[in-house]
């Protein structure tokens, strides 16, 4: 009987437990004073004002940052894996052109997005294609129907320091539970 246990625990642990463990941190900081914003409600800024954000996944994975903007372009920041524990810094990025709506999506996987990655290279070849801007962003939308199925993926604010200026609290979000995320970021200005 102990080894039938041992041989289902183990079974656990090795196979089970990984699945459960892809974590990953995102931090938005916005305008020049670096206000840590939560990024699970809409994101109020102005035209010409900036802001920046950090991923650190726990574990090796694929992450994927992509723009969709008020006119309905595409603009790919990152679409390469990350080993674990490596910081990516995004920014300061700068909210230019017609005022509107920007929806900046962080797709973060275990396994690699083969479609999406697909969709970006054909994007890439022509960026001035509207229907190759389509294409992305019908993808983006399809897999963060898929990643939301089970309803919102578990996240926490977990508290990270001062900001720059040691005035205020900066916060992280953390993302844990699931193999693949979508997190789409709304920005209106």
């Amino acid at each position: 009987m102990k080894k039938i246990t041992f041989v289902f625990l183990s079974f656990f642990v090795a196979v089970l437990l990984p699945a459960q463990t892809f974590s990953w941190d995102i931090t938005f900081l916005k305008g020049m004073e670096r206000e840590s914003i939560p990024i699970s409600r809409i994101v109020r800024m102005e035209t010409g004002e900036t802001f920046l954000f950090t991923i650190t996944p726990a574990t090796n994975s694929f992450c994927y940052v992509i723009i969709y903007d008020s006119a309905r372009k595409v603009f790919v920041l990152h679409d390469q894996p990350l080993r674990g524990g490596e910081e990516i810094l995004f920014g300061p990025l700068r909210l230019d052109g017609t005022p509107g709506t920007e929806t900046l999506y962080v797709i973060m996987s275990v396994e690699r997005e083969v479609m999406l990655e697909n969709l970006i290279q054909a994007h890439r070849n022509n960026p001035h294609s509207q229907q190759h801007s389509d294409n992305v962003h019908r993808e983006i939308i399809r897999l963060q129907s898929t990643a939301s199925e089970l309803g919102e993926p578990a996240s926490a604010f977990i508290p990270s320091g001062g900001t720059t200026r040691s005035t205020t609290q900066e916060y992280t979000t953390r993302f844990s539970g699931r193999s693949m995320y979508v997190r789409p970021i709304v920005i209106r200005h």
